[in-house]
């Protein structure tokens, strides 16, 4: 028997209840004990008309990236799902409504637009939402009852996931849309009955353990809570703006404040502000508002002040592409502000590692006295996964400051230049321990010092702390066979899964090919990625930029030029696209 890996796409007009069915899909699936992931895509108008596409992926195993082609599309507007046909499978399934408000041509029907091979299954998702409801706005409803009905998925997990999204509401909005639902899959069994035993069954599958579907945005909000977050200050700003609206719900219940500010200048202001006060505190943003914030950025460098902040990558430049994936913040998070300002940069590459690189970047932050930067991105904060609950442990979210040692009460050095080049911190206040800051360049004692030798003396100092973090960052991980490789690849943030998948289809093949994970930009872990480096033929570097930023950045560590697959398409890459790279390198 064939695994499960199956691909559902819903495809429809702003309006639809596109954005729901997928949601409702979803949680469906998790609960019938398929792996899945999903993402999102819509106009970025925020009240505009134009297409709104959910891609989900399911199956036995961990699915690492959105796969090429579709297996099934539900066409709630046939005119935005023409867009979606040349991504059928040659035998897709396709729901349509044979029976729109509005006529439709002939040349405008996604039925007249399919391939022979396919399979389509025309129902009046209107039409029967209308007779049960009283309205036809259940359609989406009646079309995931015809899913379920013509795939073998159980009811009850369906009916699951619509009683916990329109309970809420009321007994008689859950009714209805439930009757929706039933509608469409009693449908489907009384006219499709002949056809249905030709279609895959997917039915359902028992999975130890309690999953929980989670996005990327939600994940880095709950490390953030359970890390001790006190206060968020936040500007909004796709893709990162619902960090800021679960956090102003769930904050509050835990004695927390968030605060939405003028702008994001004043937000990773307020946020230096908060830790400076020994208050944990975070920002998120993306692309635009990050440029906004780089003097201050710069400012908590040579001041050392702790920060976190997220920079929910999105497509560029300037205001760009917003609602489009794309990794182009690299050069950005790690050089961006003016002088020597070195600090922490992670990138995480699913929605499990959001959840604890932000938990864990508050001690980061704390220990090293730094601004410590996550790099997610478009795609990895509005994707969504059904993880285990995550949780973290308690050694990673233990207070990291260094503290002065008391010997030192009333002749305290703020920033003494220690073997480490962490300094003793204390918080503003503390009796005894008086001392000064500022954006100056300054002594020890934090009087401002432009001479030559005190500059040397304190970039370096600020760097080597930086450097010495490594110890505390997320080591490279591999993903090869023994001996020397043909080829390596090496990628970072959410392209990872999607190269991984590439590269395990070609170790399937034969092929001697390894994958690199690199989480921690900056600094980075020179010895690990070298010796990576040092047993392959050749590198190849994907990312989603045109510049080739982590090639940039880390090429250099090669014996000759790195290979390099850019993009710059708004959309996540694809496994076949880095597939196909890779079999016309080797």
């Amino acid at each position: 028997m064939s695994v499960v890996d199956v691909t559902i796409e819903i495809c429809g007009m702003s309006g639809d209840g596109t954005i729901a069915a997928g949601g409702l899909l979803n949680g469906a699936l998790s609960a019938a004990g398929f792996s899945v992931l999903a993402f999102d895509s819509y106009p970025a108008e925020i009240r505009g008309f134009g297409r709104c596409v959910t891609r989900t992926r399911a199956g036995e195993r961990e699915m690492m990236a959105l796969s090429d082609k579709t297996d099934i599309l539900i066409s709630l507007d046939d005119e935005q799902s023409l867009s979606r046909v040349p991504f059928l499978k040659d035998d897709a399934v396709v729901l349509f409504d044979n029976r729109p408000v509005v006529y439709v041509g002939e040349g405008q029907s996604i039925a007249a637009h399919l391939e022979p091979e396919m399979n389509p299954f025309g129902i009046p998702f209107g039409d029967l939402a209308a007779d049960t409801s009283g309205t036809r706005r259940g359609r989406n409803l009646t079309a995931l009852g015809a899913l379920a009905a013509l795939f073998g998925l159980p009811r009850k997990v369906f009916h699951g996931a619509i009683g916990r999204k329109f309970q809420p509401k009321g007994e008689q909005v859950l009714d209805a849309n439930l009757k929706c639902f039933d509608a469409g899959h009693k449908y489907c069994l009384d006219t499709f009955k002949d056809r249905i035993e030709r279609i895959s069954r997917l039915g359902s599958r028992d999975e130890p353990g309690e999953r929980e579907l989670l996005s990327g945005n939600v994940a880095i909000s709950l490390g953030a809570l359970d890390a001790g977050l006190k206060l968020y200050f936040g500007y909004p700003i796709t893709p990162a703006t619902p960090i800021m609206e679960y956090l102003a719900r769930e904050l509050p219940k835990k004695g927390g404040s968030v605060m939405q500010m003028e702008d994001e200048i004043a937000s990773v202001g307020a946020v230096l502000g908060s830790f400076h006060a020994g208050k944990r505190a975070m920002t998120a943003t993306s692309g635009p508002g990050f440029a906004l914030m780089t003097e201050l950025i710069a400012h908590a460098t040579v001041a050392e002040i702790p920060a976190v902040i997220v920079d929910a990558q999105r497509g560029g430049p300037a205001t760009g592409l917003p609602t489009k994936t794309e990794q182009s913040d690299l050069h950005a998070a790690v050089f961006g502000g003016p002088g020597d300002s070195a600090r922490i940069v992670l990138a995480p590459a699913n929605v499990n590692e959001c959840y604890y690189f932000t938990a864990k970047s508050f001690q980061l932050a704390e220990k090293y006295q730094t601004p410590v930067i996550v790099l997610t991105d478009f795609f990895l904060n509005n994707r969504v996964e059904n993880i285990l609950p995550p949780k973290t442990r308690p050694e990673d979210i233990r207070d990291g400051n260094v503290y002065p040692d008391p010997s030192k009460h009333g002749a305290y050095h703020r920033f003494d230049d220690t073997e480490t080049g962490i300094s003793p911190r204390a918080i503003p206040g503390t009796e005894g321990f008086i001392f000064r800051t500022t954006g100056l360049e300054h002594t020890e004692k934090g009087f401002p010092d432009y001479t030559p030798s005190n500059h040397m003396k304190m970039t370096e100092k600020r760097h080597r702390k930086i450097q010495g973090a490594l110890k505390d960052l997320p080591e490279p991980v591999e993903f090869s066979p023994e001996g020397n490789l043909d080829l390596g690849v090496i990628t970072w943030g959410s392209t990872f899964g999607a190269a991984l998948e590439a590269v395990q289809r070609a170790q399937g093949e034969g092929l001697k090919i390894g994958a690199l994970k690199i989480s921690s930009i900056f600094p980075y872990h020179t010895d690990c990625i070298r010796s990576f480096m040092k047993k392959c033929n050749d590198i190849l570097i994907p990312e989603l930029n045109y510049e080739g930023q982590l090639a940039n950045l880390t090429g250099h560590l090669f014996n000759k030029e790195v290979l390099r697959l850019n993009e710059v398409t708004g959309l996540p890459m694809s496994a076949s696209d880095i597939y196909e790279r890779i079999r016309a390198i080797i």
